[in-house]
């Protein structure tokens, strides 16, 4: 298993295979320790074992707070699951309004069954299957971050706010 450690955002080009939540979180957290501008998330249910992990959630916090413009967008499918049971990005949500936006996708992407994550248009980690956590990650890979990003704009652009997640971060 890798622990990431060495890897620098914008720097390490090497893609690496992942295959377990451990190494999503654990990858995840050093992209958003080390990301500067914006994180962008598609994920179905916001993965708890990914997301819903303090370490990750202070590494979101402390780059909103200690950065300019900084924001977080993430685009969710299962927003009643995730506002019943409770997450701790729609608490920091409920903190910071201004620079986390949660939507849900319009009725034409609700097969889409990927999970991505985007950090400064650099580095992402891909599951082309949301339900398993194969996939493949890279710090520094703006060609294919743009893909994803080309990918995740066309969906931000057909979605719209959720009730569900709406409420909970007024």
């Amino acid at each position: 298993m890798y622990t990431f450690d060495n890897y620098q955002l914008g720097i390490d080009d090497d893609e690496v295979l992942i295959s377990t939540s451990e190494e999503h979180h654990l990858s995840a957290t050093m992209m958003a320790q080390q990301c500067k501008r914006d994180i962008s998330i598609i994920s179905r249910e916001l993965d708890p074992k990914v997301y819903n992990v303090p370490e990750f959630v202070d590494a979101v916090k402390n780059m909103l707070l200690t950065r300019r413009r900084a924001r977080v967008r993430i685009i969710v499918f299962e927003s009643q699951l995730i506002a019943s049971r409770g997450h701790l990005l729609l608490e920091l949500a409920g903190h910071l309004p201004s620079y986390i936006e949660f939507r849900k996708p319009g009725k034409e992407y609700m097969g889409f069954n990927e999970s991505l994550f985007v950090t400064d248009n650099t580095g992402y980690i891909y599951r082309s299957n949301a339900e398993r956590f194969d996939g493949s990650l890279n710090f520094s890979d703006k060609r294919r971050s743009k893909i994803l990003m080309d990918v995740f704009e066309e969906m931000w652009g057909r979605s719209s706010s959720d009730p569900n997640l709406r409420k909970l971060s007024l």
